[in-house]
């Protein structure tokens, strides 16, 4: 696995003048603990500003010119040519602009340090397409975060393949339907659909209570992990089948990642077995 470990500033920047355009002892330290004992892939600018090989690590040098080397260096002359000698381990892409942008499309993981300022400089970090990546862990510092991304799958249209892998999430809490004008200030719904009628929304029953609005439908909200397509058919209704057959009602809204399911608070655990026991029959 491929991944990209930088420190982004707010307005993209990760370098100036040939040197990091910021620098954090923490930062440095998560460095190092991350990438210690892994391969590591970085251009000859990105080299030439760390100065020499990092200890317990073995390095690889991305260079155009055939005549360059430095010790405890392996040299290739091409981004491929980096990977294709990683092939099958864990490593790490150091840098700089150049090398990030040619193999963001290749990453499965993003370690990003976001600093939480504009910074000058001359070297930028690609752009994180929200739908190629999805935060998984978020360390907030003293303005800066340690994000960890890892890389959206493929979306799945194969039902048989849709249902052996439903791995259904059930969130905390209770939530309600509730129907509005405008969406409330300080409410968070995790659904919202404009009808003709009015604003539907599905959110957190307390913060329905907060904002005064009377929710209907008390229920738990259960998330199929497995990334379907929208094109996908057949989904709604083997999950909806295998629920009325254990009377269970529910409401299904499609994302554009997941499936969302909405049911009855005390058939929450009911529907987790019913759906563990639709995906057993894939298997």
């Amino acid at each position: 696995m491929i991944t990209l470990i930088a420190s982004v500033a707010e307005n993209g920047t990760i370098g100036a003048d040939g040197d990091l355009a910021w620098r954090n002892s923490d930062d440095l330290r998560r460095f190092r603990n991350l990438t210690m004992g892994h391969p590591i892939l970085m251009g000859r600018r990105t080299f030439d500003s760390i100065g020499r090989a990092l200890p317990g690590r073995r390095t690889i040098v991305m260079t155009r010119s055939t005549d360059w080397s430095a010790a405890g260096v392996e040299v290739v002359h091409s981004v491929q040519d980096g990977l294709d000698l990683v092939a099958g381990e864990e490593a790490f892409v150091i840098g700089g602009g150049e090398v990030y942008a040619q193999t963001i499309s290749v990453a499965g993981r993003l370690e990003i340090t976001h600093i939480e300022l504009d910074l000058p400089g001359d070297t930028r970090f690609p752009a994180i397409a929200p739908a190629d990546f999805e935060r998984i862990r978020v360390d907030h510092r003293d303005g800066f975060s340690f994000v960890t991304y890892r890389r959206r799958p493929t979306p799945v249209a194969d039902l048989s393949a849709l249902l052996s892998a439903l791995e259904p999430e059930l969130h905390r809490g209770e939530y309600v339907y509730c129907t509005v004008e405008k969406v409330p200030a300080g409410t968070d719904p995790v659904v919202v659909v404009a009808e003709s009628e009015g604003i539907t929304l599905v959110l957190p029953a307390e913060q329905a209570e907060q904002a005064g609005l009377a929710g209907i439908f008390p229920c738990s909200w259960i998330t199929l992990r497995v990334p379907s397509a929208l094109h996908a058919v057949g989904l709604t209704a083997a999950v909806a089948g295998a629920l009325t057959r254990d009377g269970i009602s529910c409401n299904i809204i499609a994302g554009y990642h997941h499936d969302h399911l909405f049911v009855p608070t005390d058939r929450a655990d009911d529907t987790l077995a019913a759906l563990a026991a639709l995906s057993h029959t894939q298997v």
